[in-house]
């Protein structure tokens, strides 16, 4: 199992880029992690930065940062049957292109819809990102999301 390597300074300079994706940023890749909500939270800030670092337009990070705090949030929901499990995530910058992938080992269990807001992931997912790839086996499932960053905000 690969641990987290940690967080990213949180004092680390960002350049007010255009949203050409442009910044020079390393891809992120946290594996075997604990799918907790407190651990979302840490990663949530993490993918920001890296979006932000990465060049995406500043009206569309929020976007980014959402889709794929959702699919983290399905990991824990719906993964691994009422039992903490494990989460991958990967962030990629490639051309003018970022692509976030979300990966679990667990198997998907659908709960109850117990109000309004449930049942509403995936399609704001679907909503929030240029392109969604859900791949769903016996050995877990796999959410991949892009973002052009050409697109306009």
């Amino acid at each position: 199992m690969t641990t987290d390597s940690g967080d990213p300074s949180p004092d680390a300079p960002v350049d007010d880029l255009d949203g050409s994706c442009d910044g020079e940023v390393e891809d992120l890749h946290r594996r075997g992690l604990e799918a907790t909500p407190h651990q979302l939270a840490r990663l949530r800030r993490q993918v920001a930065d890296w979006a932000r670092r990465a060049g995406l337009a500043m009206g569309r990070v929020p976007d980014l940062v959402l889709a794929v705090y959702e699919a983290m949030a399905n990991v824990v929901v719906h993964a691994y049957e009422g039992h903490a499990g494990r989460l991958d995530l990967s962030a990629r910058h490639h051309g003018h292109r970022l692509t976030v992938t979300v990966a679990d080992r667990g198997h998907w269990e659908p709960t109850p819809v117990r109000g309004l807001l449930h049942g509403r992931g995936l399609p704001l997912i679907r909503t929030l990102a240029d392109e969604v790839s859900l791949t769903a086996s016996p050995d877990g499932t796999i959410v991949e999301m892009t973002w052009d960053c050409r697109a306009a905000n």
